[in-house]
């Protein structure tokens, strides 16, 4: 069943059926789907960890400039690592995205291994 998944699929990208076999358009569908959710996953998760570090820098550097304690380590820590957090996320995001919309080559390449 898989290695006629396979060769049909070739088939198609090489121009040779004029339209998605069945099982094929089911694959595809079902790869774009799983793409679509992991990014709404990763978009969700990168809006609230952007709006957490930009919350808790505030509210450190806020508590540092009135209490004049050592909150200035804490605020910059927070930004430190929630912004590689939030980069982190954001590239996910793109890479789903980006997979959503052209889901042949990573079809292909876990077809054929």
């Amino acid at each position: 069943m898989k290695h006629e998944a396979e060769q049909e699929l070739l088939k198609t990208l090489n121009g040779q059926l004029s339209e998605l076999p069945a099982v094929a358009k089911t694959m595809v569908q079902q790869y774009q789907m799983s793409a679509i959710v992991l990014s709404i996953l990763c978009g969700v998760l990168f809006i609230a960890a952007l709006t957490g570090t930009i919350w808790l820098s505030i509210f450190f550097f806020r508590k540092h400039r009135d209490h004049h304690d050592s909150y200035d380590f804490a605020s910059g820590m927070t930004a430190l690592f929630g912004g590689t957090m939030s980069v982190c996320l954001l590239t996910a995001l793109c890479l789903n995205i980006i997979h959503a919309c052209a889901p042949i080559a990573p079809i292909i390449k876990d077809l054929l291994n």
